[in-house]
């Protein structure tokens, strides 16, 4: 049987995935073009951002010397703009998945035919997966060719590591969206308690060096589970990997769960 829904959901998507190339394209090769100057000024910059306050550094920056080609890629793009673009993503399509649908009406035509909820619910999560999938070949492929130009060496199996560590944690707040819209039937309900949780866990990863009670709830933060193994130097974690898989799951079984016995608005 042909999974109608969701290539009916990525369907709906390919015009705003023509704006999306073209973002996250122009973005990488921004981001290369500025890269010889930051290299030129790498003394300079490595005494400022020794500077900076620690909590500073570890959320925006990393370990890794800035300057370095590892370093710069990995706090500009890895840490800084990529991650706020694939969670704004998949915070959307997740939230819209259900709830979106529900507000706009077109959810009881779908529900009219002989199809399962769960069927519904797993189909849309598939079409999420399907979205975070193509943006996260369009930045491999981009950065692949973006490094050539400025004389940086990153093999290719570590930046699919890396991307494969973003996508997995934008899977994890999309799944968390798709709960939240599935439970309420609110697309802004969904987008706003999912934007506070991914906030809450991100600040909580970085002020843990610094704050106490902090420290020991930071494993609990997917940021935590992103960033802790470095995996543009060290590949994937599969402890990390089995952390975000988990957490993936739990949230579309309660979706299923809550769809399925959840009265609609329509």
């Amino acid at each position: 049987m042909l999974p109608k829904i969701l290539i009916q959901s990525l369907k709906t998507q390919r015009k705003s995935f023509i704006f999306w190339i073209v973002g996250l394209v122009g973005l990488i090769a921004l981001y290369m073009a500025i890269y010889p100057s930051v290299r030129e000024s790498a003394q300079a910059l490595n005494e400022y951002i020794e500077k900076m306050p620690e909590a500073f550094r570890a959320a925006f920056i990393g370990e890794a010397d800035y300057a370095s080609p590892v370093g710069y890629i990995s706090s500009e793009i890895y840490t800084q703009m990529l991650p706020l673009l694939f969670l704004f993503y998949a915070i959307g399509v997740g939230s819209s998945a259900i709830a979106g649908e529900e507000e706009k009406g077109t959810l009881d035509i779908l529900l009219a035919t002989p199809i399962r909820r769960s069927r519904v619910v797993l189909e849309k999560w598939g079409a999420l997966i399907g979205g975070l999938l193509f943006l996260s070949v369009v930045v491999i492929i981009s950065l692949f060719i973006g490094i050539k130009f400025v004389d940086i060496t990153i093999t290719l199996g570590k930046l699919i590591a890396v991307t494969l560590s973003l996508f997995l944690l934008s899977l994890s707040f999309g799944t968390l969206a798709l709960l939240i819209g599935s439970l309420t039937g609110s697309k802004g309900m969904a987008i706003g308690l999912t934007t506070a949780v991914a906030v809450l866990a991100f600040f909580i990863n970085a002020l843990a060096p610094i704050v106490d009670f902090l420290e020991k709830i930071q494993k609990t933060s997917p940021f935590y589970h992103y960033t802790a193994n470095n995996p543009i130097v060290n590949g994937l974690n599969w402890g990390n990997v089995l952390f975000f898989t988990c957490i993936s799951l739990v949230f579309l079984i309660l979706s299923i769960v809550a769809f399925r016995k959840r009265d609609l608005m329509i």
